[in-house]
């Protein structure tokens, strides 16, 4: 019974401070939810795609007004696809996170869009987002 507890107790830890490696189907499901959201212009529910510190850092209407600009340069998004994937642990700062690269094409461009993805208070979250031309 006493190993029972203790493990239960270490499992509880470790989740609780990020150790465990982040899901990458669930955290590509959020990130290409979002994806859909902005090709969609559906621009109403983008803060539950990112963490609570990104949030506090840009406000809805500064974000939605960052991808109405976008759209206007790059054009629609046409298709996406997962190009690499890659977990990052770091034990000395309890931290995890999963690095997810999007080849995404637009009407005008095509562009890599890199996400970080950890556990923000229990759910996968958008910590980092980085859009970039392909050449």
């Amino acid at each position: 019974m006493n190993r029972i507890s203790l493990s239960f107790v270490l499992i509880l830890i470790f989740t609780s401070c990020g150790l465990m490696k982040i899901d990458q189907q669930k955290s590509q499901a959020v990130v290409e939810s979002l994806l859909n959201d902005l090709k969609n212009e559906n621009y109403s529910s983008l803060d539950k795609y990112y963490s609570s510190s990104f949030n506090s850092s840009e406000p809805i209407d500064q974000k939605v007004e960052k991808f109405k600009q976008l759209k206007n340069t790059l054009g629609g998004i046409k298709s996406y696809q997962l190009i690499s994937s890659k977990q990052t642990e770091d034990s000395d700062k309890g931290t995890n996170q999963l690095e997810l690269k999007y080849k995404v094409v637009c009407e005008r461009v095509t562009v890599e869009e890199t996400y970080l993805i950890i556990n923000d208070e229990g759910d996968l979250k958008i910590i980092f987002q980085d859009i970039q031309n392909i050449k």
